[in-house]
């Protein structure tokens, strides 16, 4: 059995990764964006360690179907079940960030999140 790399039915394929593993340009972007959002949170809750001890950050792709205003993130309240959840939405997000100022822009979700939570 041979060990040739498989290419396109052209042959004209890529015959190995592009990047290497280590190298941030193949980090996918929505781990880019986790990245950057659990960086923010964690600098907040450095700031207010009492105030978000017990709240949890989260990523969704988009809003919910049922949800009727755009929002770029969500404070959803602790249950019974579960502590309070900060929801990021990502593609809400990069969609309306510029060219280079996506990360400037989780940073101020983050921050509008965390004022309505301290204000609820």
């Amino acid at each position: 059995m041979s060990t040739r790399r498989h290419r396109n039915r052209h042959g004209r394929g890529l015959r190995s990764p592009l990047f290497l593993a280590d190298v941030p340009a193949r980090q996918r972007r929505s781990d880019s964006f986790a990245r950057v959002a659990a960086e923010e949170f964690a600098r907040f809750r450095a700031k207010e360690p009492a105030l978000l001890a017990e709240v949890v950050l989260a990523v969704d792709a988009v809003p919910p179907a049922s949800s009727t205003e755009p929002a770029f993130g969500r404070v959803f309240p602790a249950t019974a079940a579960r502590p309070t959840h900060i929801v990021l939405y990502r593609r809400v997000i990069e969609y309306h960030a510029t060219s280079g100022q996506r990360d400037d822009l989780i940073a101020e979700v983050v921050a509008d999140q965390v004022e309505i939570l301290r204000h609820s």
